[in-house]
């Protein structure tokens, strides 16, 4: 993640990155770097460290903003003594199931769920349909489907087996809305939080749904903020979770109740960074690195809508293959509103399904308007057109 090291180069913090083979030289130069065949595996950490001759108590702090290394920072960090947070509530911003639990013990309204150890033991004419099967330690809606009937269940529950062992997670579906909600929270205080609606809830990328949200100007939705800061402050103090960047997923019912989807312990993605920046002026980056150092936040009041404009981020979206001609950054960002725009893939690599997961892209991009409407259509109408020059090489290429 080279936008959190940079954070933590900001803030003083000398660093050693542990990471896979294809990431050593983009470590190295930033700082030193300890090559394992998994990051997120506490043994490889381990014998990486001995390897080179380190020990986990030369450090000072130790974390990562990476989903799937979360709890095994926080495990090595409790090992070293130099927690900030305990294994145990970083492991509750990360299991599905153990976080509904203890936020519906707390009163928040969440869906119902249960384990699901293997895929053939769901019977079902006992599912109460529609339901959700996910895995439990899933992100970005992969693996995850929508069991509408017992008709098309033992499809979806074949496209599962594909992905992963298990266990699942089968839980309520919640009709509504979806929102991102990205904030701070230190010592307990919720410092900052921002509403984002999707155009198209996550789950539906599976049937070609666009990946993209808008920032809504707090002025503009007062209860919305209000409901979700309530839920936001109850969840995360049932979590345990009192310090860093939250990324929280809402639903709101047509009737208007919120209720709590999920929780991660890390900064949004999908520029969520830039989005948060140039519509409350606050860096969560930078903020992330003073959590996780131990300074003080530089939030010193609630922050208000920055600018005269409304912002979003969206994945840009093309057809799997490999790519023969795609546009150019330059015209990408002449587009109607787009101030900034990254690719992560270009002309000879592999456009990815991105059907399959929210993190799956050809790049990614930030449109600006006036309002929310606008900046909906302008997202609407550059992944039409996006999409429409990417080419792709066909079977006989």
């Amino acid at each position: 993640m080279p936008r959190a090291v940079a954070a933590l180069e900001r803030a003083g913090a000398r660093i050693t990155s542990v990471v896979a083979p294809p990431d050593a030289v983009a470590a190295r130069a930033a700082g030193s770097a300890i090559v394992v065949p998994r990051p997120s595996n506490v043994e490889d950490v381990l014998a990486g460290l001995a390897r080179d001759g380190l020990a986990l108590d030369d450090y000072d702090v130790i974390c990562s903003v990476l989903e799937f290394c979360l709890v095994p920072a926080a495990v090595l960090a409790e090992l070293a003594g130099r927690s900030r947070a305990s294994a145990r509530a970083t492991l509750a911003m990360r299991d599905k199931y153990l976080q509904k639990r203890l936020v519906r013990n707390a009163g928040v309204a969440t869906a119902a769920c249960s384990v699901l150890e293997s895929l053939g033991a769901l019977d079902a004419s006992a599912v109460a349909y529609p339901s959700v099967l996910k895995p439990l330690d899933g992100g970005g809606a992969r693996h995850t489907y929508v069991l509408r009937d017992a008709n098309s269940t033992q499809e979806c529950l074949d496209r599962a087996a594909a992905g992963g062992k298990g266990p699942w997670l089968v839980e309520e579906f919640i009709a509504g809305v979806e929102f991102k909600v990205d904030g701070l929270i230190r010592d307990g205080e919720i410092k900052i939080l921002s509403i984002a609606r999707y155009l198209q809830n996550l789950i539906e990328i599976h049937e070609g749904g666009m990946v993209a949200h808008v920032a809504l100007p707090p002025t503009e939705y007062l209860d919305l903020y209000a409901d979700v800061h309530a839920l936001a402050e109850t969840s995360l103090k049932s979590l345990e979770y009192l310090d860093g960047p939250f990324h929280l997923e809402v639903f709101q019912e047509p009737g208007g109740r919120v209720v709590f989807g999920e929780c991660a312990a890390r900064v949004g993605g999908g520029r969520t960074d830039d989005v948060v920046e140039l519509t409350f002026g606050v860096n969560l980056r930078d903020e992330w690195a003073r959590a996780v150092l131990g300074s003080p936040t530089e939030i010193a009041s609630r922050p208000e809508h920055s600018a005269d404009a409304v912002f979003g981020g969206m994945n840009l979206p093309g057809p799997a293959g490999r790519v023969r001609a795609m546009p150019s950054l330059e015209e990408v960002l002449t587009r109607p509103g787009v101030v900034r725009a990254t690719f992560d893939i270009s002309p000879g690599q592999v456009m990815p399904d991105v059907t399959a997961a929210s993190h799956l892209r050809a790049g990614l991009a930030v449109v600006r308007g006036a309002d929310d409407r606008e900046v909906a259509d302008r997202m609407r109408d550059l992944a039409d057109w996006f999409a429409g020059r990417v080419e792709v090489e066909g079977p006989t290429d």
